[in-house]
């Protein structure tokens, strides 16, 4: 993998050029690289605020990461549930219409509700099978953010990442230059990791190192 020689970002196969440091990548660092250089932050205007905030808002809003974790408990919650009901379902119907207890409806509503909750096995079983399969997403998804947090320690420092703000800046437009300079130095290292992922990280690593 090539890497910056001055602010030691590494960066995927194919890349030849480092956008913040503006110089050509190496194949791999020397013994003694070139100090990593701060770069700083540029405060804008009170307009270019506003339009970053804006900006911040409409990406939050629509962009809600929900992690493979997540979705795969949902989605094993929803099998159980589904098995249960119908497995319930199915064997007092069976044995309604086998004469062994009495229901409330004729032979034809027996059948229908019958098929109704052999549909809910059958969702069962699809959902259990997608619980499975998404076990190998949670697999990948813990990895990447085990190695973006390995990042994060040596490539996310806080002087670095506040350098050009004052103490007199304001605490909401400081939470969005720092977030953006987290975001900025995120998506060259990790260019898999998609927006919604992305916006929950740099808030979790604005909330963890400031």
């Amino acid at each position: 993998m090539p890497w910056c020689p001055i602010c030691k970002n590494e960066y995927i196969a194919g890349k030849t050029h480092c956008p913040d440091c503006d110089v050509d990548l190496v194949d791999e660092l020397t013994e003694d690289p070139e100090p990593k250089v701060p770069v700083p932050i540029p405060v804008p205007s009170e307009e270019d605020l506003s339009d970053l905030a804006a900006r911040a808002a409409s990406t939050s809003h629509m962009n809600t990461h929900v992690s493979a974790r997540d979705r795969q408990s949902d989605t094993r919650s929803s099998a159980w549930t589904f098995l249960v009901v119908g497995g319930i379902g199915f064997a007092v119907i069976t044995l309604a219409l086998a004469g062994v207890i009495q229901l409330p409806f004729n032979t034809f509503s027996l059948v229908i509700l019958e098929g109704m909750f052999l549909l809910f096995l059958i969702f069962a079983f699809v959902s259990f099978r997608s619980a499975r399969e998404l076990l190998d997403e949670v697999s990948r998804e813990d990895s990447l953010e085990t190695r973006i947090r390995e990042w994060a320690k040596d490539h996310l420092i806080p002087e670095e990442l506040s350098a050009g703000i004052t103490e007199d800046t304001p605490e909401e437009m400081r939470y969005f230059l720092i977030s953006e300079a987290i975001h900025e130095r995120l998506m060259p290292a990790f260019p898999e990791v998609d927006d919604a992922y992305a916006e929950q990280l740099t808030e979790d690593f604005y909330n963890e190192l400031f």
